[in-house]
């Protein structure tokens, strides 16, 4: 017989089930971390998490590639090397969407902040102008290791480190063929005015904290070419709140787009500021 705790137990759904049912990407994790680790990781912050979209969602439309760009665009071709990935690197969607950008804006510099293992840095690359550098920010090995991590993130730092080719720019190595320019510094103080500006485009992944996130927009504003783009990695990502809480904020005073079937957030910059008064 049953009694009323087992019962209890029983017909209240598990925390994990609801939230891979809810953020289906999260199952990729289940074989990576315990679930016990995501649900304290990312089910703690969850209902935070939709708050912020709930606002972002009024600020920030849903829309296709052309509705931000000419038409032309999605009718171009891509080139892509090594570009399936891992967790932590953006989907083939995304990476395809972000090369169509590169190839139809004919960029003179690109600037990526976050290099992480250099895939999408490879990518851009292979697609942009041949006269245009492409330059990525990251911390230097030595700083980075001191940082602290999250369990979450600490976990899946190793399991990568034994699975997965994790080098920062590893993807971009020996590419003599590309006009590659690895940076090292701190997204929050390096000095920009080194690589040249304006930049054409700029692709905003480094750290996902709202501080550095909200600091790493408002340098991509100041920089960006009047011809220009800037694309962020991880909005509307349940992992990462503080991305869409930052964009959100953005989007109060810039108009910002996210590309359907995406976690990507658009600026291009000849769409200009919002009217004033615009929610």
């Amino acid at each position: 017989m049953l009694n009323q705790d087992t019962m209890k137990n029983r017909s209240k759904p598990d925390l994990s089930e609801t939230l891979y049912l809810r953020y289906p990407r999260l199952k990729n994790l289940r074989k990576l971390v315990p679930d016990d680790l995501i649900e304290r990781e990312v089910g703690s912050r969850a209902e935070e998490f939709e708050r912020y979209l709930a606002v972002a969602r009024g600020r920030i439309p849903i829309v296709n590639l052309n509705q931000v760009f000419p038409e032309e665009l999605e009718r171009g071709a891509i080139r892509l090397e090594s570009f399936l990935g891992n967790w932590g690197n953006v989907s083939v969607e995304e990476l395809s969407k972000i090369c169509l950008i590169v190839k139809w804006l004919q960029p003179e510099r690109i600037l990526e902040l976050g290099t992480y293992n250099g895939l999408t840095t490879l990518q851009m690359a292979l697609n942009a102008p041949s006269k245009c550098a492409t330059y990525t920010l990251d911390l230097p090995p030595d700083l980075a290791a001191s940082l602290p991590l999250s369990r979450l993130d600490e976990l899946l730092a190793r399991q990568f480190g034994k699975v997965f080719k994790t080098e920062t720019g590893g993807y971009f190595k020996g590419r003599a063929d590309l006009n590659i320019v690895q940076l090292w510094g701190d997204t929050a103080n390096f000095d920009y005015s080194k690589i040249g500006t304006p930049v054409d485009l700029i692709f905003v992944d480094a750290a996902h904290d709202y501080e550095n996130t909200r600091r790493d927009s408002d340098n991509a504003f100041r920089i960006v070419s009047p011809r220009g783009a800037i694309l962020w990695h991880n909005y509307a990502d349940v992992m990462y709140p503080d991305v869409t809480r930052s964009l959100s904020e953005c989007a109060a005073a810039r108009r910002l787009f996210q590309l359907r079937n995406t976690n990507l957030a658009v600026y291009y910059a000849p769409t200009g500021l919002r009217p004033q008064g615009a929610g």
